[in-house]
């Protein structure tokens, strides 16, 4: 039986204190889980079916988030002194939609996917995270409602992904809390440089998405050539640091 949302932001409230979790808690929040996997696997089946039937190069993942990872999630938030309501987190059940697309593909792909849910008598609503970055993360995320719980499901272009996967593996090493704006947890001024220079990457990649060829047969195609440089230097950046994550955890 689905917990009540009462009941789901009463076990957040207890998590998000510092110290040991109980067991019975731990339980309780496995069990959530357990419904929001089943929830994520209706989703990427809507969102499979979708991707299938059209021609962009398309790749989709899912991810749940785990017990540790939502534990420290609830508990950074109170030490912020941003206590978060269990119940209302959008991305604990995540779907990943990314490829060779324009933004204006991007955009398509955001109503067709809000289309389809909202078929099916679901809520949605959609961030737009273009103009507006979270730390130089760029992206379109529709937030699916689902009899009372979340899908997230986040529309990516390839360099919007690249630039996206970079940084999740700088904040491997240097600490989960610098995707939220949060100082370093080691290496300083140094990697402050860095995650300067990762927003400037992000810009830069913005204003080439944006560029519109003169008008001509094939100016998709020639829109997206104009970023393929930029991408090369991102899977190069990309294979860089997932080296040295590597060494780190020898």
């Amino acid at each position: 039986m689905a917990m009540s949302k009462s009941a789901v932001q009463k076990l957040g409230k207890r998590l998000e204190l510092a110290g040991a979790v109980s067991e019975e808690d731990l339980t309780l929040l496995e069990d959530l889980l357990i419904d929001y996997d089943e929830l994520l696997t209706a989703a990427r089946g809507v969102i499979d079916e979708l991707c299938d039937i059209l021609e962009w190069q398309l790749g989709v993942t899912h991810r749940l988030k785990t017990t540790d990872t939502l534990i420290q999630k609830l508990q950074r938030a109170k030490e912020r002194g941003a206590s978060t309501n269990l119940a209302r987190i959008q991305d604990i059940a995540g779907i990943r939609v990314s490829g060779r697309i324009t933004l204006a593909e991007q955009d398509l792909l955001r109503e067709m996917i809000i289309e389809r849910f909202e078929r099916q008598g679901h809520t949605c609503s959609f961030k737009d995270r273009r103009e507006d970055p979270v730390v130089g993360y760029r992206a379109v995320h529709v937030i699916v409602s689902i009899d009372g719980r979340y899908v997230e499901v986040q529309v990516r272009t390839l360099g919007q992904d690249l630039w996206a996967n970079v940084f999740e593996r700088i904040a491997d090493i240097f600490g989960r809390g610098i995707r939220y704006g949060e100082p370093p947890e080691t290496g300083g001024d140094a990697v402050r440089d860095i995650i300067a220079s990762m927003e400037d990457f992000s810009a830069k990649l913005y204003d080439l998405e944006r560029t519109v060829p003169p008008d001509h047969e094939g100016s998709r195609e020639a829109s997206l050539a104009l970023q393929d440089p930029t991408l090369s230097t991102l899977r190069r950046i990309l294979q860089q640091t997932e080296a040295i994550k590597g060494r780190l955890a020898q």
